[in-house]
């Protein structure tokens, strides 16, 4: 199973959903909405893993979605894949405290300051504790969104980052990654079939 986190103000029917379901006809492929509070929105991705009953192999996130990708990374040691992630959210979207819109659904809602210092104690709580080899990071080169120097900073030397020569925050032709992301997916099923036939 591959879980697929969408980021702030998203859904999980995106296009990034769409594209893993091209890339993995074979496998399944999970990709909710979430909810706005971090907490909760922990709670339904820890929900879906559990109620998905096939083993979680691969993590894709995106924006905020990357650093939950990352938390989940730590938690559960399967790869994850981070595309453009907002590596220390609590800044990157202080200042979206106040009444928001889902992009894709026009639903209302509000970000708090709350969930900003929420974001705050799960980054405390998860930084620099994934395992290195683990943790798989593009970034675009006109990221209009996010700052890059601080996620180059983070991962620099924790993790594999990758800085890719295009792309804006959205990841237009994540396709051009197909046979990288492929890969990290196969080098983790492998791992886990060979666990299944020994028992472990």
């Amino acid at each position: 199973m591959i879980l697929n986190i969408h980021g702030f103000r998203s859904c999980g029917d995106n296009a990034k959903a769409a594209f893993l379901r091209d890339l993995f006809p074979e496998v399944q492929i999970v990709s909710p909405t979430l909810p706005l509070a971090p907490h909760k929105a922990l709670e339904v991705l820890e929900s879906e893993i559990e109620r998905c009953g096939k083993p979680l192999e691969m993590i894709v996130g995106s924006s905020l979605g990357g650093f939950y990708a990352y938390v989940l990374c730590c938690r559960y040691r399967v790869p994850a894949v981070l595309l453009n992630p907002a590596v220390v959210p609590f800044v990157h979207l202080a200042e979206a405290v106040g009444p928001v819109e889902n992009a894709c659904t026009g639903e209302p809602g509000t970000w708090t300051a709350e969930d900003c210092l929420a974001l705050k104690d799960l980054f405390c709580e998860t930084a620099y504790r994934a395992e290195g080899t683990l943790v798989h990071v593009f970034l675009t080169a006109d990221d209009e969104v996010l700052e890059p120097r601080l996620t180059r900073a983070f991962f620099r030397f924790h993790g594999r980052l990758v800085e890719l020569p295009w792309g804006t925050h959205r990841f237009e032709g994540l396709d051009r990654l197909s046979a990288e992301i492929r890969s990290i997916y196969d080098k983790a099923a492998g791992k886990t079939i060979r666990q299944d036939e020994l028992g472990g």
